[in-house]
């Protein structure tokens, strides 16, 4: 289910087409915005590609399952696959899909701004995206459900959803700060935001 969550994925170029375009015009606002000063870019640096994750999230949020709506088969899979696999492959594929991202803003912004990250914004990025990851699938199979397109509703949803990511993601990165209990506060948001999806999961597939 994985591959083929993956695969879908990879048919509809959402890195390609969305995310890269979109660090990078964040990146470059970002550095815009705040001018040239280094000691402002070592500030900002550390939280703008959790920005840019986060700010992606509810667009993405569509394409969980944006291909199976458009070839009329959404009924079809949910009939097929149970809850466990279906979830687990979404969820899989778009946390690839948000560590990429966040990855590629990540990159643009070292390189571009000139701006470092501590060693700990690794684990930190992987922690954060699955938390965040879980909370798209849900808000995105929630959507399909009822058969909604717009933004507008998911990305009031998703945004309080991943404020966790964004403000102990941004700490975990940031040189100098003290990172195990932001990484523990992120793996607890984790735990807890898996286990809602585990929990509602199945009814939203029933719906």
């Amino acid at each position: 289910m994985f591959t083929r969550e993956l695969a879908v994925e990879a048919s509809g170029r959402h890195l390609t087409r969305v995310a890269v375009p979109f660090a990078l015009a964040g990146v470059l606002l970002a550095g815009l915005a705040f001018g040239p000063a280094p000691s402002v870019l070592q500030v900002v640096a550390p939280g703008l590609p959790w920005l840019v994750v986060l700010l992606l999230a509810a667009p993405l949020s569509l394409t969980v399952a944006v291909a199976e709506r458009e070839d009329g088969c959404w009924d079809l899979l949910r009939s097929l696959a149970g809850p466990g696999p279906l979830l687990w492959g979404k969820l899989a594929a778009m946390w690839v899909w948000l560590t990429a991202t966040w990855a590629v803003a990540a990159g643009l912004s070292i390189i571009v701004l000139g701006a470092g990250m501590a060693l700990s914004s690794v684990p930190a990025a992987a922690l954060g995206t699955l938390g965040l990851s879980s909370a798209v699938v849900v808000y995105g199979t929630t959507a399909a459900a009822a058969g909604r397109t717009g933004t507008g509703l998911l990305t009031a949803l998703v945004l309080p959803a991943g404020l966790p990511a964004l403000v102990a993601g941004t700490q975990a990165s940031t040189p100098g700060v003290d990172a195990p209990p932001w990484l523990l506060l992120l793996l607890a948001y984790d735990l807890a935001a898996l286990a809602v999806a585990w929990a509602v999961f199945p009814t939203l597939l029933e719906e």
